[in-house]
């Protein structure tokens, strides 16, 4: 664990008085690790709220000689939220009809808590963005993607790192089926990913003037290349995923991302299969979400945690038999229906799901009361130590705030991973 890293994650905790002495500062477990997963995802959710934007008149709304009733005319002179829209538009119902009857709440600048206001998902973006054409809605999650990428020759031959339609569509539909609700009674996150595929989307393109192999991570020469690629005038709105050979020098991760913000990197280098770039541009996108490598906490391959955002899942996928073991054809986040292991006292008879059972050391017997470490090769954070093996509810814990990383306003809060390296097929 790099010191950055580890600091980071000791100020989060300290939030709570969360630490009790330097040798528990490296690791925070259980309890310890909720409690401040929550308090960062409660000052997050603040400064979403205290980032207002630009109001518009209520003579831009109606510009149209539309008529507006006497007794509504206060409203119209009045944006409570702050959001950009004259309260009388903001309907409340729920259902967008048209600029006039948002269906939005007027007293919540962000009726979906997506990050992006309700006035700029309505009339489009201060940056003369046009969210509306490239298909947001104030009533629904959205979450919009531009991947950058590269060409190379470097150790399998000419090939490229662009993400392909099927790539782009199998994350769409991962996102999609999110068990999230909507405040229009839909459910799931709409995914709006731009990759130069043409129309209104000519924003992601291939990389020129720069090597593919990154000489570091979300460094210098990362910004350089995002300045020189990406249109300033979708910061704040669309997450940048860069798209190199290798990164750091030529390593073998698969990827490096924020832990909420806006940036990160997938590099699968000659293992850039439709299954891995996709899982793990699910993975990265999660990271930028808020979410750990497990989940709420850095203690990773926890066979109870049902999530590409962990390493034992992230290129088998997820396990769909609860039996443990990734199955090829699942792609999503957890949600938070497995049951907690005491590696000190596990339940055989109860695998992960109360049924059916796992025998854990594989002695043919399934015992009560087994101590065994379930993840040992995990060192770095837990693997060390006989704990107890938390599920979490990725879904229900997703942060959006990581927009808003261009104001810097989220560096008290946020850390940065790399990720495991892509198995060889």
């Amino acid at each position: 664990m790099s010191r950055k890293f580890r600091f980071q994650r000791l100020a989060i905790a300290c939030m709570l008085g969360g630490v009790a002495s330097a040798a528990s500062a490296d690791v925070v477990y259980g309890d310890q690790a909720r409690e401040a997963f929550a308090a960062r995802q409660a000052l997050l959710a603040g400064i979403l709220d205290a980032s207002p934007k630009g109001k518009v008149s209520a003579d831009t709304l109606f510009q149209n000689s539309f008529e507006v009733a006497a007794s509504s005319q206060q409203n119209c002179d009045s944006d409570r939220d702050g959001d950009g829209l004259p309260d009388c538009v903001e309907t409340n119902t729920g259902r967008f009809v048209s600029v006039s009857d948002t269906g939005t709440d007027p007293d919540h600048a962000d009726t979906d808590g997506d990050g992006l206001r309700d006035g700029e998902e309505v009339l489009g973006a201060e940056t003369g963005l046009d969210l509306p054409a490239l298909g947001v809605s104030p009533l629904r999650r959205d979450l919009l993607i531009e991947y950058d990428w590269f060409d190379s020759s470097y150790d399998c031959g000419p090939h490229s790192q662009r993400p392909t339609a099927a790539i782009a569509a199998r994350v769409a539909a991962m996102f999609a089926s999110a068990p999230v609700l909507n405040p229009d009674g839909s459910s799931g996150i709409n995914v709006i990913q731009d990759y130069g595929q043409g129309g209104l989307f000519v924003g992601g393109n291939r990389i020129e003037g720069h090597d593919a192999i990154l000489p570091g991570s979300l460094d210098a020469t990362f910004h350089q290349i995002k300045n020189e690629n990406f249109d300033p005038a979708r910061l704040g709105y669309f997450r940048y995923v860069m798209m190199p050979h290798r990164y750091n020098g030529g390593s073998s991760s698969s990827g490096y991302a924020e832990i909420v913000g806006d940036d990160a990197i997938v590099s699968l280098y000659c293992q850039n299969s439709e299954s891995n770039v996709a899982r793990t541009i699910a993975h990265e996108v999660g990271h930028l979400l808020g979410l750990h490598h497990g989940g709420f906490e850095e203690c990773n391959n926890k066979p109870n945690y049902n999530s590409l955002m962990n390493y034992r899942y992230q290129f088998q996928g997820v396990d769909t038999q609860c039996d443990a073991q990734g199955d090829f054809a699942a792609d999503d986040f957890s949600r938070g229906d497995r049951l907690s292991l005491d590696e000190n006292a596990l339940r055989e008879p109860q695998g992960v799901c109360g049924n059916p059972a796992i025998d854990w050391n594989r002695d043919g017997t399934l015992q009560e009361g087994l101590a065994m470490d379930l993840n040992p090769n995990d060192a770095a954070t837990c693997g060390t130590a006989m704990r107890k093996l938390d599920d979490f509810d990725d879904w229900a814990n997703l942060t959006f705030a990581g927009v808003l990383d261009f104001k810097g306003q989220l560096k008290s809060v946020q850390s940065e991973t790399g990720c495991a390296g892509a198995p060889v097929h």
